[in-house]
């Protein structure tokens, strides 16, 4: 039985892996467009200075821990126990779903060597897989009516969103019920990593959480001071609301 706990103000379900493919292919049945999101300590960093984006994540349909960080987060502050489902776990178990059952998807994001790259790995790996559309995520403001246009018309059961946060979340909170697809899912780097342009962590990293370091270590430019100092900042907010939680005890 799953259920939706709070940890750092961010709500968050408690669905496996397989329990969150179910819940997505219900919503896609029931074709009413839902927003699914992964929270992580990047993400749980800007809710804390953002408070639409709080809500937009909050008020989301389907939000899983994306990160082992969530997961020590709430074994810390002696939450209920929850698994990590990564958003690239969800993207290609989805593909392989989708493939199967002909659910019609779309890609947006990334740029677009990347993405035409990413496209024919994916029709190689899912050949019966309809893919009804791709836009790369380097598009204008002034653009960006036309790419939730060129969507809607695709008609698409899955869109698949790589931008960066807060951009991704921002943009399907806006454009969502435009665009009229059931599931509207936001996968961070996953087009990079399904085109070869990045690689996951061995498994043994992934397990004692750290994952962002052998990121970090592929792309030091862009993430070094997201991760370093970012990861500090995570772990004070995980000890202010520990400290929070036992004053509060000891004042009752």
């Amino acid at each position: 039985m799953t259920k939706r706990i709070r940890v750092l103000d961010a709500n968050i379900d408690t669905h496996s892996l397989p329990e969150t493919i179910i819940q997505i292919e219900h919503h896609i049945k029931a074709r009413k467009p839902i927003h699914h999101v992964g929270v992580n300590a990047d993400k749980i960093n800007l809710m804390k200075k953002n408070p639409v984006f709080k809500k937009i994540i909050n008020d989301s349909t389907l939000i899983n821990p994306d990160g082992m960080s969530m997961v020590l987060a709430a074994r810390i502050l002696k939450k209920p126990v929850i698994d990590r489902v990564a958003g690239i776990d969800v993207m290609t178990q989805l593909l392989e779903v989708a493939a199967e059952k002909g659910y019609r998807v779309y890609f947006l994001g990334t740029s677009e060597a990347i993405l035409r790259k990413m496209v024919i790995k994916v029709k190689q790996d899912y050949p019966t897989l309809k893919i009804v559309g791709y836009q790369n995520g380097f598009f204008k403001q002034n653009e960006e009516a036309s790419v939730v246009e060129g969507v809607k018309k695709a008609k698409a059961d899955i869109l698949f969103v790589a931008l960066p946060s807060p951009k991704k979340e921002f943009f399907i909170d806006k454009h969502m019920e435009e665009m009229a697809v059931p599931i509207s899912i936001g996968v961070g780097g996953s087009f990079d990593v399904i085109a070869g342009e990045l690689k996951r962590a061995p498994m043994w990293m992934q397990n004692v959480n750290l994952e962002w370091l052998y990121q970090m270590i592929q792309e030091p430019k862009r993430l070094a001071k997201r991760y370093i100092i970012g990861n500090t900042v995570f772990l004070g907010h995980i000890l202010r609301e520990k400290l929070t939680r036992k004053s509060e005890v000891e004042i009752g």
